[in-house]
């Protein structure tokens, strides 16, 4: 599988939900489903934060690039996943190549 899609497309559905629902909704009125979101957000928003206190700028900007940097990172999580996968069935193939061999 293309993992380096499917984990920023899995992000970016949850965070399309978390501002459909909990934002534009009526997220107020009760617990809140989207806690989570906050721990997925954490690593890129906080290197977004430190940059937000020596230069500025509008906050909604600096949520976008927030938003963007987790996109990345999850592709870049999901294509970790893939080198490792691939590299897993090359070892498989290989030892079933070998047992082949010798019968």
């Amino acid at each position: 599988m293309k993992y380096r899609y499917i984990a920023p497309a899995a992000f970016l559905v949850v965070a399309i939900l978390f501002f459909a629902v909990y934002v534009v909704g009526a997220g107020g009125h009760g617990s809140n489903p989207f806690d989570f979101i906050g721990y997925l957000l954490f690593p890129a928003c906080l290197i977004t934060g430190f940059l937000d206190s020596f230069l500025g700028g509008p906050g909604l900007l600096w949520m976008l690039l927030c938003f963007l940097l987790c996109l990345a990172q999850y592709f870049l999580i999901g294509y970790v996943i893939d080198i490792l996968l691939s590299k897993r069935r090359r070892g498989r193939l290989s030892e079933v190549s070998v047992a082949d061999a010798k019968q």
